[in-house]
């Protein structure tokens, strides 16, 4: 038993009242005397009588009462074994043990593994228990059985896998897995490094069902010093050449406060390059290798870090894919934006190639879209009719554009032409000061796909001295940002089947401050592939990722009678059938491969280990204990706290107060007899 307020159980000290009351408070006798020789031993034997206690029973009864009171205010709680039959109940015991890939590091795999066995060699003969084993997500090994004989061999063949560390799947499994019988206690035991990370930040986490007890034994010694690669990238120097560049990530330990060591790069399992790299206490150091010929079939790169006391992310895995360069017109480019050209010139996955094209000419201009995918146009007012109406047609027929706005205007005969296809056409100026800013985002476009969910914060910075109004925007366009003022700033149409994207500002640092900020080339980047509807496909995986197979990999279209299968190996070998509409989930680290029966060709994807299995730090038991019982917003208290003390503490204090209750009528009833004709009062 517990108590939820034991600070109420300090009115207990109350007692001491009806105890002073029964010594002090009492109507005194006359004492008759003969004669002054016998004063003084009579008020003496008068005293010794005021001290003494009398009616001893209304005394107890009173004492009681307060102590119950005070007790019923504590709200006292029945906890564990009090709830489930006592301590001789026959017991189910879930065993949960951690098998991430920081289990991993020194021996905590092992002393998982034997404080697990300990767990199940301690049952009694009623007992039962079940074993779970969970990463990221979590499996039952085992039913729920007192074999020891199942047990232990499940035991024994547990191993750390490459997975990431999450409690909450493991917890909800075990809650689900052990019934509430009668007579029956349930437990809980976790087994696991701790790792922080396991407990996602700002999210409530799903507790026990109610009556479960939940213990916690932990095998993290103290975390090592760890160097980490936490991404790779790569770009464009040029048009044949690509330049690999990892960040490195460390965690001190008192013994290693920095890291210094020999970063690798791997082209095909061969070793083509090292660099040193230093990296410094919690921040990320970029290692950029020379340049590589840019492939011209798929490539699988391996970027590693010497071993360290977590080989575990220690490598990253990736494939380079020799990308179709999505070639772009810039259209009267003379003078060339060096803004642009910079921008488009670091593109990779896909590249970008960027020509000069005429402005002026229905032919010349035709001419010049002949051979690209999107045209870009960056002052629409150079542009005649006759080079609008060439736009359209090829719009009409597929390609993308993207055009900004400039400081000249366009001629009559060119808006006509411009408001038959675009999303809007651009008329009078806007000067802001201070500067305008961005709001109002479709975040969720592929166009802002980039900066993930600080979209808004990263271009809500953005500042915007001048832009143009953009009239009469069509019906079926889609606004995709705002400046602050309400005003239309991104905007996008669809016209035959080609795509247009019409910038409000300048693509040039005379109207916003967006050409000199990092935020320019990513956007760039995104407007080019949006208007020529390219699939970006990432160069690497995490473990835990599903994907689409065919599109992961690449794989061409299955043939008449073979249907979209696909066979997919694992890093480890284990090969899995995949149907036309099954998703591959990637569980280890490594290069996966894949091809359609039939096929003699595989084609290979990267993955990597989830990034915060990286972090190392850890919590303690009692810190695991509060997060796993924290309650979910929104749910029922019964399905939200493992030991429910609110209805077993309230069910105990209801009694409490209904003896305080029966104590009061038994305490007037013997004070009543008490003051009968012929008692003394207490």
């Amino acid at each position: 038993m517990s108590f939820l307020a034991p600070l109420f159980l300090l009115g207990s000290l109350l007692v001491a009242v009806p105890i002073v009351l029964h010594l002090t408070r009492r109507r005194r006798e006359p004492v008759p005397f003969p004669s002054f020789l016998l004063l003084q031993l009579t008020s003496a034997t008068a005293r010794f009588k005021r001290r003494r206690f009398r009616n001893i029973p209304l005394l107890i009864l009173r004492c009681l009462a307060l102590l119950l009171l005070a007790a019923a205010f504590a709200e006292p709680v029945l906890r564990g074994a009090a709830l489930a039959g006592g301590e001789g109940a026959a017991l189910d015991r879930a065993v949960l043990v951690d098998r991430s890939l920081s289990m991993t590091v020194g021996n905590r795999m092992a002393a998982a593994r034997e404080a697990a066995q300990e767990e199940l060699s301690g049952l009694g003969r009623d007992d039962r228990a079940i074993l779970v084993a969970f990463d990221g997500r979590a499996a039952a090994l085992t039913e729920l059985t007192g074999d020891l004989g199942t047990l232990a061999p499940a035991v024994a063949n547990l191993t750390a896998g490459g997975g990431g560390t999450s409690y909450t799947p493991a917890l909800g499994l075990a809650g689900r897995l052990l019934p509430a019988s009668p007579g029956r206690r349930r437990e809980v035991v976790l087994i696991s490094d701790l790792q922080r990370s396991g407990f996602e930040e700002g999210r409530p986490q799903p507790s026990l069902p109610p009556g479960v007890e939940l213990r916690v034994r932990a095998v993290n010694a103290s975390p090592p010093a760890n160097a980490w690669i936490a991404d790779a990238t790569v770009v464009s120097e040029g048009r044949e050449q690509l330049v690999v560049s990892a960040d490195v990530g460390f965690a001190p330990s008192p013994a290693a406060p920095e890291w210094s060591g020999e970063i690798e790069l791997l082209l095909s399992g061969r070793s083509v390059d090292r660099t040193n790299v230093t990296a410094a206490a919690d921040r990320m150091t970029t290692a950029r290798f020379p340049p590589i010929l840019r492939p011209s079939e798929p490539l699988a790169a391996e970027v590693r870090l010497p071993e360290d006391g977590f080989p575990g992310d220690n490598s990253f895995h990736l494939v380079i894919h020799p990308e179709a360069a999505i070639r772009v017109a810039d259209l009267d480019g003379n003078p060339p934006s060096v803004y642009v050209s910079e921008a488009l010139g670091v593109g990779v996955a896909p590249g970008f190639l960027l020509d000069r094209a005429p402005a002026r000419g229905a032919g010349p201009v035709r001419g010049a879209l002949e051979a690209v995918q999107v045209a870009l146009v960056r002052d629409p007012g150079r542009l005649d009719a006759g080079a609008t109406r060439a736009l359209g047609d090829f719009v009409e027929g597929g390609g993308g554009l993207v055009m900004a706005t400039g400081p000249r205007r366009l001629s009559r005969a060119a808006s006509e032409e411009l408001a038959a296809f675009a999303p809007a056409v651009p008329e009078g100026f806007v000067d802001r000061d201070p500067a305008g800013r961005l709001g109002d985002l479709a975040a969720r476009h592929p166009l802002f796909e980039p900066f993930g969910g600080e979209g808004s914060a990263v271009l809500s910075a953005l500042a915007f001295f001048r832009y143009r109004e953009l009239a009469g925007v069509r019906s079926d366009a889609a606004v995709l940002a705002r400046f602050d003022d309400g005003k239309p700033a991104i905007v996008e149409s669809e016209w035959g089947e080609g795509r247009t994207l019409l910038f409000a500002s300048s693509l040039d640092a005379e109207w916003t401050d967006l050409p000199r900020r990092a935020a320019f080339v990513p956007l760039l980047h995104r407007m080019v592939e949006v208007a020529a509807g390219h699939e970006r496909i990432p160069i690497a995986y995490r473990v835990g990722e599903s994907v689409d197979p065919g599109a992961a990999f690449r794989l061409p279209s299955g043939s008449t009678g073979e249907g979209d299968e696909v066979l997919a190996d694992s890093p480890s070998g284990e090969r899995t059938v995949l149907g036309g509409m099954d998703a591959l989930r990637l569980a280890e680290p490594g290069f996966y491969r894949a091809r359609r029966p039939g096929a003699a060709e595989f084609r290979q994807i990267g993955v990597n280990p989830p990034l915060a299995e990286s972090d190392l730090r850890t919590l303690d038991a009692a810190e695991v204990r509060m997060a796993a019982v924290a309650s979910v917003e929104g749910e029922a208290p019964a399905a939200a706290n493992p030991v429910a003390p609110d209805r077993p503490g309230r069910a105990v204090g209801w009694l409490l107060l209904a003896g305080l209750l029966l104590l009061l009528v038994s305490e007037a009833w013997a004070a009543n007899r008490s003051a009968a004709p012929g008692r003394l009062p207490g």
